[in-house]
């Protein structure tokens, strides 16, 4: 039979949306805060100092249930994604939605269905592990409602190549 070692090498994620090619939109912007402050590295939430996002109300122009969209420009093993809350006006992600989208654009995970994370209660971040990993383009923190805004600090997404490796790995393979 083959026997795997006891102790694998383990695979370590890595914060993919410093990526190079990854890039942020949102359907508007308001008070300077562009989409991509929140993936600039910077996990403070303090808007002054010029690092989280900012959509606009509905009634300046926004729209209804507002996003924020992260695309990879490929597809990656997502494994976690941390979203960082504004310091002040915590509320203003209050009940946000994390989806996560394949190449085509099928929605592949769902926060609201495949987490227990309560984003209904305001918090400095929030943290979903995602078991096994899954196949990934785009991630997306969404809003629901009319003048609804949406300000972010920043959105972490920790993942690998293309290779997802489930969490438990058999210590022993099946003999031929």
């Amino acid at each position: 039979p083959s026997v795997l070692p006891s102790s694998l090498p383990s695979i370590s994620s890595v914060n993919i949306s410093l990526l190079p090619d990854a890039t942020a939109s949102q359907p508007s912007t308001s008070f300077g805060g562009l989409a991509e402050r929140a993936i600039d590295g910077n996990t403070s939430g303090i808007f002054s100092e010029g690092s989280v996002t900012h959509t606009a109300y509905t009634s300046d122009g926004g729209t209804s249930n507002p996003y924020w969209k992260l695309d990879l420009n490929g597809e990656y093993c997502i494994m976690r994604v941390k979203v960082w809350n504004r310091a002040e006006a915590a509320f203003k992600i209050q009940g946000f939605v994390l989806t996560i989208n394949d190449l085509n654009e099928n929605e592949i995970w769902n926060s609201s269905t495949d987490s227990s994370v309560d984003t209904l209660n305001t918090a400095v971040s929030y943290e979903f592990p995602i078991n096994n990993g899954v196949l990934g383009k785009k991630v997306i923190v969404k809003l629901f409602g009319n003048d609804k805004v949406l300000s972010l600090a920043e959105v972490e997404v920790f993942g690998t190549s293309t290779i997802c490796v489930p969490s438990e790995v058999p210590s022993q393979l099946p003999s031929e």
